[in-house]
């Protein structure tokens, strides 16, 4: 009896704060509704807290003293790191894609990410493609990988199953690796790759007895389409390298603000479309890099139709428009979203047969398309790549996520670390050329840390100012961000903006206030180290 009383508190404590949604703007509270909203936090937390203590802790768990990493690339060192490109340096670059789909994605259980469900969320329909797009690229001194999944997110434990993989073909082939990435569009309608999103229910209720004898936990992964995953990402790694050939790099941008909507103050955010273009020596087809800072949740985040998104859409028009290979990185996209323009046209057809919510983000995929090929102010790119990753420490404060984490639904590597638990992570600092710089980071990134801009003390909910540099003022190249790469830690906000659960959304999926402040001092500490 005392354990399925357990169980039921359990699972109304973490439905309670999966279905909590925005009812008030931070702006919009008084400091008695602020003291009062932390009040509850503070229940909460304990409530959920003494519920997580009674769950035994996953066997595999060890402590962070004996923590053993395994697969991480280093990346160049900071003797290597150039200011001007070698002698004989050229670059070289091989592009691929391949679809994730295996065809039984309506068959057996694949859940759906994008939010949290009560019932099973398993997939109904399959609209589009799920792909892995990827990038080999290089300066003459060893290769980087960059390869992008059509996903929610992807733990840093699984990029690393990835990585293991490809080097064994790597070393059979004598290939230089640098560094490998892996990074998410970060869609609200695909399959789940992460876990999160599985069967509450059962997780909840089994989760002490599978930790106890050492069951495996349950999630909202499905084996067969992760091992899938891993095949296809890696064959997809191996044929970027096949594919490499010589051509220049060129860096431009678009200004996009206008179809931008920050949701969360303050309203900050990198209203650029930006383009890495290259082109081949040869006159073959040309790769762009598209990077920007919008959510692919054009068709809800609550549905069971697998979609690609606005990025399935831009790929379409590039490739039918430009003749242009095609690969998505997200930016810093805390709480950004689409911003769709009055005079959107959406196709008739496609708004007929699928509504209007699934027309409307392949008309903002188009028109992001269209606004893409209208860059004009190019620049060349000089054959520089250097790149450097630091594997770092997390905290997780967030009683929330030391729940899910218990109950197999958080499958990210965790460690223990005197009473508290840290998430193992990893950042990166990478220039191309001598005037393009960007921030690896794995999550969802509040604007402001990386640009400025983050609230004072007398805006803040705590009284406090936000003590760390952005990251653009502390160098003069241009700064943009790869967010939700190598790692899917939720979203880090600045410490002193860090409100409610009832008022917020992302304070939900953070792994508590400080992620925001860890991931800037150690960015700033690494780049500190280079420069």
């Amino acid at each position: 009896m005392a354990k399925k009383l357990t169980a039921i508190i359990l699972a109304i404590s973490l439905l309670f704060t999966a279905f909590a949604i925005p009812s008030f703007a931070a702006d919009e509270t008084s400091s008695t509704e602020r003291g009062f909203y932390r009040f509850v936090d503070g229940l909460l937390d304990a409530v959920v807290s003494g519920i997580t203590s009674l769950i035994f802790e996953p066997h595999e768990w060890t402590t962070k003293d004996k923590y053993e990493s395994e697969n991480f690339y280093e990346g160049h060192k900071v003797n290597e790191f150039l200011n001007e490109p070698a002698e004989g340096a050229a670059w070289s670059l091989g592009y691929a894609n391949a679809s994730l789909l295996t065809g039984k994605e309506l068959e057996e259980e694949h859940y759906v990410g994008g939010s949290l469900s009560v019932t099973k969320k398993l997939a109904t329909d399959v609209r589009d493609d799920q792909k892995v797009r990827t990038i080999a690229v290089s300066d003459g001194r060893g290769i980087s990988i960059f390869a992008v999944l059509d996903s929610f997110g992807l733990a840093n434990n699984e990029v690393r199953v990835i990585r293991e993989k490809f080097q064994e073909y790597a070393d059979a082939k004598g290939f230089n690796i640098t560094s490998i990435n892996i990074s998410c569009l970060h869609q609200h309608s695909c399959v789940d790759t992460f876990g999160l999103n599985g069967d509450i229910i059962n997780a909840l209720f089994t989760s002490s007895f599978r930790n106890l004898f050492g069951m495996e936990l349950p999630s909202g992964k499905n084996k067969n389409y992760m091992e899938n995953l891993y095949k296809v990402t890696v064959q997809s790694m191996v044929d970027a390298v096949k594919d490499m050939k010589s051509g220049n790099l060129f860096y431009g941008s678009v200004d996009m603000s206008e179809y931008i909507k920050d949701k969360r103050d303050p309203k900050v955010f990198d209203g650029d479309l930006n383009r890495i273009r290259f082109v081949p020596s040869d006159g073959t087809r040309e790769t762009w890099l598209l990077n920007l800072p919008v959510h692919c949740v054009g068709h809800g985040a609550a549905g069971t139709v697998l979609t690609g998104d606005y990025p399935y859409y831009i790929e379409k028009y590039l490739n039918e428009n430009a003749n242009a290979n095609f690969i998505q990185i997200l930016g810093a996209e805390l709480a950004i979203t689409s911003e769709y323009p009055e005079n959107l046209v959406r196709d008739p057809k496609l708004e007929a047969e699928y509504g209007d919510g699934y027309a409307g983000l392949a008309a903002y995929g188009e028109l992001l398309g269209k606004l893409a090929c209208t860059i004009s102010n190019d620049e060349p790119i000089a054959p520089i790549l250097n790149i450097r990753h630091k594997e770092i420490f997390v905290p997780v404060e967030n009683s929330i996520f030391k729940l899910a984490a218990r109950g197999g639904l958080l499958t990210n590597e965790v460690v223990k670390s005197g009473l508290g638990y840290e998430v193992v992570t990893e950042i990166g600092y990478a220039e191309f050329g001598t005037s393009l710089a960007v921030a690896l980071i794995p999550g969802e990134l509040a604007p402001e840390i990386a640009y400025g801009g983050a609230v004072t003390a007398e805006e803040s909910w705590d009284g406090t100012e936000w003590n760390y540099s952005a990251f653009a003022d502390v160098t003069d190249r241009r700064v943009i961000v790869f967010g939700i790469t190598n790692d899917q830690i939720g979203y880090m906000m600045t410490d002193n903006d860090w409100r409610s659960y009832l008022t917020e959304n992302e304070e939900i999926v953070s792994t508590g206030p400080e992620a925001g402040a860890i991931i800037a001092e150690e960015y700033l500490t690494l780049y500190a180290e280079i420069n």
